[in-house]
């Protein structure tokens, strides 16, 4: 009789879900008080002025990050449930922000689940830091990102940089794992591309001109950055200004870390430019703020949403002094839901910080759980389906009418007034308006009829 072989048993593939058994009967709870290391080290922010980021330079998300619904008093059959897993995708350098981005996105998900918008089961926040472009390698955030896939992540929230969105995309679109980002390339909302995007590039370029018009200003200096949507930057603000009548005396190209912009804009003040517009990713305004200091020069100034960065580290914001840029909070004390998420997070929280990053964070988490919410089950194609049927939902960036809404053929989530310009001067962050556009024929005579 030949011998049969051994035989062995066939366990479980993956390991079976635990409940953390911190589920409270009447609210979310999460399993961590802070979603980075330095709340839960006790550090605190390194943020001076409410502009700025709320945390610390050089910490990290803490893992895991998973939120239960609130029982209602309800028991199960007694098999705990596997968190619905989202991702986040850090892909740059976020300074004093982190926590900034992690924490409002702890508390859409509680208060989703509070308001019964979800409660199938728990939640867990994913993250994996892959900084790429435009300092480092493009391939590094392509592997986050399929890491999150590979986790299991039904959505992504972020990449948030323009060059990495566009490098992204096709990986995206064929992996079919829906991302939610915050770059302002029109180009990368596709078929499971989303944003509630931090600007938009084109928009923006139009904006700023109109911005320099409106100041009475006619000869103008233009830079604008190599990368991914730096012409975009260019060709519209250079559209809109020959429209408007304003004459760019010179335009000048620049890499990230820009050379000679003291004589570039010596060269500008001497062809008696009156007002200047620069377009990019934002690392070149140190070198502006050296050379505006050393030629004694203080012309007005208007940039995009790179402007934003005053709430990435304290150095960036002093870098920002005196600029004028496109930014995402609306006049003070105007929009309800900002204000109302502001006080639950620093209930929830214990701090008070009050950047747009907060508001984005917030928004793109909301954005993301009520995807989740609509989707028939919790699989990354049912998500895509279940993001386009958000409809109107109340946004707590830009102005009071802001909203986000998506369709089947609209993966652009801000809709109304969701880019502003402030000013950043003296230390104080400062409301300069919405961008709403008027007919020209509305400034001239009424016809006569004979």
């Amino acid at each position: 009789m030949t011998d049969q072989p051994a035989t062995r048993s066939a366990g479980r593939m993956f390991p079976e879900p635990v409940d953390l058994g911190i589920a409270k009967p009447d609210r979310a709870v999460t399993n961590t008080r802070s979603g980075t290391t330095s709340s839960g080290e006790g550090r605190g922010g390194d943020g001076s002025k409410w502009y700025e980021g709320g945390g610390a330079l050089g910490e990290q998300a803490v893992q895991p990050i998973v939120t239960y619904p609130p029982t209602g008093g309800r028991t199960t059959q007694g098999d705990p449930f596997e968190p619905v897993k989202i991702g986040i995708l850090v892909d740059m350098e976020l300074g004093q922000l982190l926590a900034d981005w992690i924490d409002p996105t702890i508390l859409a998900i509680e208060d989703a689940m509070n308001e019964g918008v979800y409660g199938r089961g728990p939640v867990e926040l994913v993250v994996a830091d892959a900084r790429g472009l435009p300092r480092e390698n493009y391939l590094k955030v392509i592997k986050g990102y399929e890491w999150l896939c590979d986790q299991g992540c039904v959505v992504v929230l972020g990449p948030m940089i323009s060059d990495n969105s566009i490098t992204l995309q096709d990986t995206v679109n064929r992996r079919g794992v829906p991302c939610i980002g915050w770059t302002g390339a029109h180009s990368f909302a596709s078929a499971h591309c989303f944003t509630v995007a931090n600007g938009d590039i084109p928009t923006e370029g139009v904006m700023c001109a109109n911005w320099l018009k409106d100041q009475g200003l006619r000869k103008v200096g233009m830079f604008w950055e190599a990368g991914s949507s730096g012409r975009d930057y260019a060709d519209y603000f250079r559209a809109k200004a020959m429209e408007l009548g304003l004459t760019i005396t010179r335009e000048v190209k620049l890499d990230p870390n820009p050379r000679h912009v003291v004589d570039h804009l010596r060269d500008m003040r001497e062809m008696g430019t009156e007002g200047l517009y620069y377009g990019g990713y934002g690392y070149a305004t140190f070198k502006f703020a050296e050379a505006f200091a050393e030629l004694g020069w203080d012309p007005p100034r208007v940039m995009g949403t790179a402007f934003m960065f005053y709430s990435n580290s304290n150095a960036w914001a002093a870098g920002l002094e005196g600029w004028h840029g496109v930014d995402q909070l609306g006049a003070d004390g105007t929009n309800p839901n900002y204000e109302a998420m502001i006080d639950r997070m620093e209930s929830r929280f214990g701090r008070r910080t009050r950047n747009v990053v907060v508001a984005l964070a917030y928004d793109t988490a909301r954005a993301a759980i009520h995807g989740i919410a609509n989707a028939n089950i919790p699989v990354p194609e049912q998500v895509t389906r279940g993001l386009e049927q958000i409809r109107w939902m109340p946004a707590t960036n830009g102005g009071p009418g802001c909203y986000v809404q998506f369709g089947p053929y609209d993966h652009k989530g801000y809709k109304g007034d969701f880019l502003t310009i402030r000013e950043l001067r003296g230390g104080e962050l400062r409301f300069d308006g919405y961008f709403r556009p008027t007919w020209p024929a509305n400034a001239l005579p009424l016809p006569t009829h004979d």
